[in-house]
């Protein structure tokens, strides 16, 4: 077979070095989506895209769209375990129809996939990145015990958003322990993101890179639940990340690894979870997360079960009650054996 007749399937994306952009209309579409406010409507920036590069008008966009994105667009592995494919999708026009149409979410690849296209179809100068998880974030109390201060495999999406010589770090795909508002790239910054809780960000080597005083400094966020319990509460590492630039094509590998492997947190369990948005004080304020049957608001530093689940059924009627997502029958009676409920 000569070259010419090789196959495009072959090939992992086509080239596209402008990437996707979402059109006017289907950017309003996805503010109604996410229930953006009417002043944010009304930004200049949409109006004047050039305006998206400054700090001034940019960045006070940028913080709703993290609000309302996160609020209103759930993080959730449901693709994994209540279809027949269980295959996910990176393509950009699938991620629209997906979030916009059917009122979906996903996981950090998907939801900093399709939010990064939205920014840089306003006319934010976006840059894709990627990191590690800390193990401190594993659901299983050992792992977490044992191996805090390690980190997974690359298998975290994120982006950053450039306002004339600053960067910010911009994650809608981390679920609760994301920070969920755009931060500056500063060495030493910290921040209160959900009162009480505080995140923070620093430039250092990991515990397991090699080379002692030499060892490669990663930026790390981390998260302090309550600082005025003092020493009782500590920093917790929640992801390290570098400021290299990820290609579409990296992100489809990582993909692939975190949906399809048995060793993956979302091969295994069934989660999603959405933010609280106070409109008033525009603040993000909790999360209501469901991890395998039981549903969890946490609000500040209170947290309460607020539905448990026996029965498919159940938690059928509460992905749709509580998080908007309605599965239609094909995706209910694919749902994997391993995490079927009663």
């Amino acid at each position: 077979m000569s070259e010419k007749q090789l196959p495009t399937i072959l090939t992992q994306l086509p080239e596209d070095p402008d990437r996707r952009r979402y059109s006017k209309e289907e950017l309003q579409e996805y503010f109604t989506r996410i229930e953006l406010s009417q002043k944010y409507l009304d930004s200049p920036i949409l109006s004047n895209a050039e305006l998206a590069a400054t700090k001034e008008h940019g960045l006070p966009l940028l913080e709703a769209l993290c609000r309302h994105h996160t609020s209103n667009v759930p993080f959730e592995n449901l693709i994994l375990h209540y279809s027949a494919s269980k295959k996910v999708t990176l393509e950009l026009s699938e991620l629209y129809d997906w979030v916009v149409q059917k009122r979906r979410g996903g996981r950090c690849m998907e939801n900093n996939s399709f939010f990064g296209t939205v920014l840089r179809s306003i006319g934010y100068q976006v840059r894709n990145c990627a990191g590690r998880v800390s193990r401190a974030m594993s659901p299983f109390p050992e792992v977490r015990k044992n191996q805090a201060n390690t980190y997974d495999g690359i298998n975290h999406m994120l982006n950053l958003v450039r306002f004339g010589e600053e960067w910010y770090v911009v994650d809608v795909g981390m679920g609760a322990m994301g920070p969920n508002m755009p931060y500056p790239l500063v060495d030493g910054f910290s921040t209160t993101s959900i009162a009480p809780r505080e995140i923070r960000l620093q430039h250092r080597a990991i515990s397991e890179s090699c080379g002692g005083d030499a060892a490669p400094k990663l930026w790390c966020y981390d998260v302090c639940y309550d600082p005025s319990h003092g020493d009782d509460n500590k920093w917790i590492p929640t992801y390290c990340f570098t400021t290299a630039e990820f290609l579409p094509q990296d992100y489809e590998v990582m993909s692939w690894f975190t949906s399809t492997h048995g060793n993956s947190f979302f091969t295994r369990y069934v989660t999603t979870t959405k933010m609280i948005n106070d409109k008033e004080t525009e603040k993000i304020v909790g999360s209501v997360t469901l991890f395998v049957d039981t549903i969890r608001e946490q609000r500040g530093s209170e947290r309460k079960v607020i539905k448990e689940c026996k029965t498919e059924e159940e938690r059928i009627g509460a992905l749709k009650e509580i998080y908007g997502i309605e599965l239609n029958e094909e995706e209910r009676n694919g749902i994997s054996a391993g995490v079927r409920l009663a």
